[in-house]
């Protein structure tokens, strides 16, 4: 990739791989150039002396500079590729590689005026960064650890709560979903983290991976929470999951939080460098299968594991590598989640998930919270 020219439009809300070149959270779109093995960005009046600050680029270029000529050409209508046009002229570029995600309006522009635009085949655009720094490990410790203390309050509130008709009470008024997942959102903030998303599943919503959970949590049933906050200073996110139960759960639904617990275990056991990811999720499958808790098409609707043990954890949420069905190897570096669930409509949802860091011969797991499925006081 080195041999390319590189071009990036786009915002760092929206681009990991921006943020991870310029190390510089910019909210509109931006212009990101690498050639020659020199690295600039074209900022606005607005963002460019913080950009001469922050930013982890070689050159700092002025957009208004750009508009300015571009205005001294009598040109009645500038738009954002003209500027890209003028950057890449003044730089006699006429070839540049984009990430996959590029506009297709910017590349169908830049190729109208005569410019190759080739887009990577690569996921992520700067491969590098899936093999994590020492500083970068510590980023996502400090993430997880700050994901842990809101993992903790909300636990706390659960473990708290009175029991009546079924359902959950704090201060006399039914704890809610979206009660608990304020209380996990403020004190996220306050430690200057952002989370979105957040799941607090009770009950039959517990049985669907991704559902955010809403209206009353109940009491003798799982409680899927997964909390996955963005750090406002660095960028990098923490990842959790925890299932508890306030109540008294079924037997059944005890050997399928041991069975999850054991699944995981049996995951962690098995990563480091050089292993195939499959390979781990294949073991856990056949485990959880022998466990008798199978997975398939019940009743008209998927049941049993239904997603994959783990992805990769960094300046995104969801990147590579990811330990499923493909082909991908873990390799010393990967930063990983592992989290196997089992998921049927009638009992609820079992997901249990930590972060781990690869190495040579085995994995150092970064989550320290505690697994326990009852809760109380």
């Amino acid at each position: 990739m080195s041999k390319d020219t590189l071009l990036i439009i786009d915002t760092t809300d929206n681009n990991a791989d921006l943020l991870y070149r310029t190390n510089f959270f910019v909210p509109d779109p931006v212009i990101y150039i690498e050639h020659k093995g020199e690295k600039m960005l074209v900022l606005s009046d607005l963002e460019i002396d913080r950009g001469k600050d922050d930013a982890t680029v070689d050159t700092i270029l002025s957009l208004s500079e750009y508009q300015k000529k571009l205005a001294s050409k009598k040109r009645k209508r500038i738009r954002f590729v003209d500027i890209v046009d003028e950057v890449l002229k003044d730089l006699k570029i006429k070839k540049a590689l984009v990430p996959g995600m590029f506009s297709i309006k910017y590349a169908d522009e830049l190729r109208k005026r005569g410019y190759t635009i080739k887009v990577s085949e690569e996921e992520p655009f700067f491969k590098e960064r899936l093999i994590k720094t020492p500083q970068e490990v510590n980023s996502l410790k400090d993430a997880v650890r700050k994901t842990a203390r809101a993992m903790d309050l909300a636990i706390r509130i659960v473990a708290s709560s009175e029991i009546k008709r079924n359902k959950l009470y704090v201060n006399g008024q039914i704890l809610t979903s979206e009660k608990v997942k304020g209380e996990i959102s403020a004190e996220l903030s306050r430690m200057g983290y952002n989370a979105s998303h957040t799941i607090v599943a009770s009950g039959v919503h517990s049985s669907m991976p991704h559902h955010s959970g809403q209206g009353p949590i109940f009491a003798d049933k799982p409680l899927v929470i997964d909390i996955f906050p963005r750090s406002q200073e660095t960028g990098f996110f923490g990842d959790m999951t925890r299932t508890v139960i306030r109540g008294e759960p079924s037997e059944k639904l005890v050997k399928m939080y041991n069975t999850v617990l054991n699944g995981q275990k049996l995951g962690i056991s098995m990563i480091k460098d050089g292993v195939k990811s499959k390979d781990i999720h294949t073991a856990i499958v056949d485990y959880f299968n022998e466990q008798g808790f199978e997975t398939g098409n019940l009743n008209g609707k998927q049941q049993g594991f239904i997603h994959s043990t783990g992805h990769g954890l960094g300046l995104e949420i969801h990147e590579p590598p990811r330990i499923g069905m493909g082909d991908e190897i873990l390799r010393e570096g990967n930063v990983v989640t592992v989290e196997p669930g089992l998921y049927y409509e009638k009992l609820g949802g079992i997901r249990i998930e930590d972060v781990v860091v690869v190495e040579k011969n085995g994995c150092t797991n970064l989550t320290k919270y505690p697994k326990r499925f009852r809760v109380k006081v």
